[in-house]
């Protein structure tokens, strides 16, 4: 009985052999399982190690040591040679011991380089276990080290040697740096972390499921990423408990609500391509359809706003909480406005019940930390419209809003640099996060324009808990940045102030960068309500809006004791910003190292603006690493996280 059975199981292995290589050959693809010795000669490894016997997976078996027994094989490792070879016979003999109780016991020896493996002994061992879909198998193996080089793949390789010492796991591997931290973090482990049995165990358990769960259809929709990326984005976007209690299906559900992510991801690795901005409201004109239904009653649109912090011990939150009451005033019966702050309850639950209980169309996260929980409410219920405050992240399941409020900054730093006399000036930013580096800068050259001697002192808040003090004691009496208004009551309004420090350690206000929430809101409803959400890019594009002074979403406000000259140059910028004449980074800019970033014949796109990782070469400080921060402002900070590197500025056509 089991060697018929063995028999028969040979003869399906062969068909499967046989289908994959001729489909490879259509394809122009090698048919036969890579060769160690042919693809990484000696000279590109450092080093071998031994790790003894250990269960590895099967789907990371790819090749043979030698050459020799290649064309016994299909890549997929099924048989290719014909059922009356002694080949054949000794297959099938090992598939009637592992249908027998003996089973299959000795481990294979293998090699493995870049996380994959290549059979030394043991190649019809891979054969049969996999031939019933085996999902490991034991090995002996050696570790093959390549030669170091500042290759992606290879600082991959390098970090997963560091996680490996840590978790002893093979299953998922990845060729992007930065992916084992993230992997731990999405896990909730500390840096450094050692895993445990159990936590092994529970891992390769969700592992597993979701490769049962991502079926070769869904994946070929993705051919840029890895089931290991597809766990990664799951853990980006669901938390890890939740994630180990759901069955095959609703896995296979939620990871596909989040493969046109993959998709947007691949293209912006291969092709460059970026998150479409909108720089200006736009609502479109109105359809047949449109002017049809004013005359019928619409039904009012559910805006759910959810808020980190409670708005009575927030000025982030108080600001956005204003802004929905004025939103909700201006457009009346046409929302319905419903407030959540997470507090008790968790962001996931809270967004769940205000889209399945309380039937929220649009969903309006205020701040950045909220960009998981709104990544799957997206997920979960494709037909809700979801929006971030954050700044240009790639996911085409939400939209992200923020303003130009860089703009505002030059014109601050104008009137710094016209009134600081000789002393430096004092810049606090909160995290180094996309945009701020903006602001920095545009800030330093409104300071260069008045003041060209001028100095800009930068300090952090998530580095330090006193930045003003240390600004003090450097000589800035006149300090520029958000702890100065979250700290100082200020009689022209909340805001991003620039104020002169007097000795007494009080503020004299000078001026205010408004944050506008209400008309933001107001006119992001409104483009919903007329239909542009759908008709704003195309549904497989990201999309961040990212308005400025002209549409009137931010403002600057000065105080009566700002002198009138220079209050009618502030004037005179903000009219020119709002017309187009005049553009912060205009004319020629350099960064710390007196390299040239801009020209007077170039310009600055959107996304070279927010993705900006340098500061001016009048700034005294530095961008730090996320290392260096506070541990409060990690997490911020890793969600919008500066690029490493910057193409220069392309002049525009």
């Amino acid at each position: 009985m089991e060697r018929a059975a063995a028999i028969e199981q040979y003869r399906t292995a062969l068909r499967n052999g046989q289908k994959y290589c001729n489909a490879c050959i259509s394809r122009g693809q090698f048919p036969y399982p890579q060769v160690l010795e042919d693809l990484y000669p000696e000279a590109m490894t450092a080093a071998r190690a031994e790790l003894g016997v250990m269960e590895i997976p099967m789907d990371a078996i790819i090749g043979t040591l030698a050459s020799g027994r290649k064309s016994a094989f299909a890549g997929n490792f099924m048989p290719l040679l014909n059922e009356n070879t002694e080949f054949a016979a000794k297959w099938i003999n090992l598939c009637s011991a592992h249908l027998s109780d003996r089973g299959i016991v000795d481990p294979i020896v293998c090699f493995e380089y870049l996380g994959r493996f290549y059979v030394q002994e043991g190649h019809k061992r891979v054969s049969v276990l996999r031939s019933y879909d085996a999902l490991t198998i034991r090995a002996k193996v050696t570790r093959v080290y390549p030669v170091w080089n500042d290759e992606p793949n290879i600082r991959a390789y390098y970090e997963f040697l560091e996680f490996f010492k840590r978790a002893q796991i093979y299953g998922p591997m990845f060729t992007r740096p930065g992916c084992w931290a993230k992997l731990e973090e999405g896990l909730g482990f500390e840096k450094g972390h050692v895993w445990t049995g159990d936590e092994r165990a529970d891992f390769m358990r969700l592992y597993w499921r979701l490769r049962e769960a991502c079926t070769p259809q869904m994946l070929e929709q993705v051919p840029e990423h890895s089931l290991s990326e597809v766990l990664l984005s799951c853990l980006d976007v669901y938390p890890y408990e939740q994630l180990k209690t759901l069955d095959t299906a609703e896995l296979r559900r939620r990871a596909t609500a989040l493969l046109p992510d993959l998709r947007y991801a691949a293209k912006e690795e291969t092709k460059g391509e970026l998150p479409t901005v909108s720089t200006e409201p736009a609502i479109p004109g109105k359809t047949l359809v449109g002017r049809i239904l004013d005359g019928i009653a619409r039904p009012t649109l559910n805006v759910a706003f959810v808020h980190v912090n409670d708005p009575a011990t927030s000025a982030w939150t108080q600001g956005h909480d204003e802004g929905a009451r004025q939103m909700e005033e201006a457009l009346g019966s046409q929302v319905r406005v419903k407030t959540y702050i997470v507090g008790e309850e968790d962001a996931d639950t809270l967004m769940e019940r205000a889209v399945a209980e309380d039937g929220a169309q649009l969903l309006i996260a205020t701040a950045p930390t909220l960009l998981a929980p709104a990544r799957q409410a997206a997920a979960l219920h494709p037909s809700l419209k979801v929006l971030v405050c954050a700044l240009s992240v790639p996911y085409v399941g939400v939209r992200t809003y923020y303003s130009r409020i860089h703009e505002a900054k030059f014109i601050s730093g104008a009137i710094a640099g016209a009134l600081c006399g000789s002393d430096p000036i004092g810049y606090i930013a909160r995290y180094p996060i996309l945009g701020v580096p903006a602001s920095i800068n545009s800030f330093a050259l409104g300071v260069r324009m008045t003041n060209p001697k001028a100095q800009i002192l930068l300090e952090w808040s998530g580095m330090d808990v006193d930045p003003v003090q240390k600004l003090w004691a450097a000589g800035a009496r006149i300090i520029s940045g958000h702890p100065v208004a979250a700290s100082t009551p200020s009689n022209i309004g909340p805001g991003w102030s620039t104020a002169l420090m007097e000795k007494d350690g009080s503020f004299l206000p000078l001026a205010v960068d408004i944050w506008n929430w209400g008309r933001t809101y107001e006119q992001i409803v409104r483009s919903v309500l007329a239909g542009a959400w759908d008709t704003a890019a195309p549904r497989d594009t990201a999309v961040s809006y990212w308005w400025g002074l002209s549409s009137g979403v931010i403002d600057v406000r000065l105080s009566d004791t700002v002198p009138q000259g220079v209050r009618q140059l502030a004037g005179i910028l903000k009219e020119g910003i709002i017309r187009g004449t005049v553009d912060p980074f205009q004319g020629v800019v350099l960064d710390q190292g007196k390299r040239v970033r801009s020209t007077q014949d170039s310009w600055f796109q959107p996304e070279e603006l927010m993705r900006m990782n340098w500061l001016c070469d009048n700034v005294i400080g530095h961008i730090p690493t996320v290392d260096e921060l506070l541990p409060m402002a990690r997490e911020t900070t890793r969600l919008l996280a500066l690029p490493e590197d910057v193409p220069q500025p392309a002049p525009a056509n």
